[in-house]
This record gives C-alpha cells, sequence and structure tokens, in this order.
C-alpha cells in the first residue's frame, strides 16, 4: 500500500518545475564532516519534501544572550542555475519553539546572482541566554519561482473595482497609531546587536574580516 502511495505520489512530481542548484561546501564545513562524522549534504527526509536544513558552521558552541542578535555561516554556497527562482531561507521552527530563537528578518532571499557563503542571523528571544553548537541544524532552506516584473509609473492608480476594504482605513490606523504620544518606548536597554568584538573573536581564524 505504501508502495502504490509513494509511486502516485512520484507521478504526480514528474510534472513538477525543477530549480538545478550546484551546492559548494566550505573548508570549515568539510572539517567539521570528519570531525563530527556527520554528512553536509542537505537531508531528504521525503522526495515531496520541499525543505532542507541548514547547520551552524562553527566549532565551539556559541552563546547567545537574551535578546542578542548574531550571524553565522552555514558552510553552504549556492548557485542557481535558472534566474527564473530565488532561494528563500527562513526561521526553523524547531528552534523558534523549543529556544525562541529566530531570524530577526523573518524570511532571506537569495537570488540568481548570489554567489557567496549563506551567512544568516539568529536573534535570541528567550529570556535565558541559549547555545548554538556545531554543525545545529539552525534554518530552513528552500526555493522559489519568481515572475518578471514589467514596473511602468503613472500619474494615478485605478481605484479597485471591488466592494471590499481597499486598505485606505488600514493605512489610515496605522498613521493614527504612529502619532500616538509614547507609542515608541525609550530608555530601553541596548543591546549588543553584531558586535564587531564578537565576531572577530568568533570568526576571526576562520574568515576573512
Amino acid at each position: 500500500m505504501r508502495f502504490l502511495l509513494e509511486k502516485k505520489e512520484k507521478n504526480l512530481l514528474e510534472d513538477s518545475l525543477v530549480c538545478e542548484i550546484h551546492i559548494e561546501k566550505s573548508t570549515l564545513a568539510l572539517e567539521l564532516e570528519k570531525e563530527l562524522g556527520i554528512d553536509w549534504s542537505f537531508e531528504v527526509y521525503h522526495h515531496k519534501e520541499p525543505y532542507y536544513h541548514l547547520r551552524a558552521c562553527i566549532q565551539e558552541p556559541i552563546e547567545l544572550e537574551s535578546g542578542e542578535m548574531f550571524p553565522f555561516p552555514t558552510g553552504i554556497y549556492p548557485q542557481i542555475l535558472n534566474p527564473n527562482f530565488v532561494i528563500e531561507v527562513n526561521s526553523l521552527s524547531g528552534l523558534v519553539y523549543s529556544h525562541q530563537v529566530v531570524m530577526p528578518e523573518g524570511v532571506t532571499y537569495f537570488p540568481y546572482t548570489f554567489r557567496n557563503e549563506i551567512w544568516i542571523n539568529l536573534e535570541n528571544k528567550n529570556l535565558e541566554s541559549v547555545y548554538i553548537h556545531p554543525a545545529q541544524k539552525i534554518a530552513q532552506f528552500t526555493v522559489k519561482r519568481v515572475p518578471r516584473m514589467v514596473i511602468k509609473y503613472v500619474n494615478k492608480i485605478e481605484e479597485s473595482p471591488w466592494k471590499m476594504n481597499t486598505g485606505k482605513k488600514f493605512i489610515k490606523h496605522l498613521k493614527k497609531q504612529a502619532r500616538r504620544p509614547g507609542r515608541f518606548k525609550t530608555g530601553l536597554k541596548p543591546t549588543e546587536h553584531f558586535s564587531r568584538e564578537k565576531i572577530e573573536q568568533v570568526y576571526g581564524k576562520y574568515y576573512d574580516s
């Protein structure tokens, strides 16, 4: 029964769009493969799974203090072979739910022209410090197809013909909220986001500044 189901699912995938990607592993990723006895290649959990995991390409655990944001290398150099696609990287749900560690920008995109190592920012929303360990899975990687845009500038855009909220009331509400006294809190304790000293201390011996 399971064999028939998998065969049916694979048949449905025959007409799916294919995005070919070349992946180069960094020197440190290759070293970690030997030291930790793992494979830095993407794990395939299911033939229909659209996401792959990115790992923290670090040699020692890094402490993320509460409220701190810090960049992490992934050891992955991607090359998309089709300009109609982009790489999308977003937060790993397990890391979010278990430790409240997220990608602060939510989603990061890497276009066809990107030819470098993928680095991602992680922010600790937890009230306590969290450690990110070598080869730990820290984000999700997938690809999305993007249409080509043709932009035309006009004097005025058309009103929507549909009798529904076009967003004007919502924008008006946002402007009103932004003008409220005390809307933005002051005197908050600053965090050491992207501390240059910490970045140099952690990555200086592996990456050029």
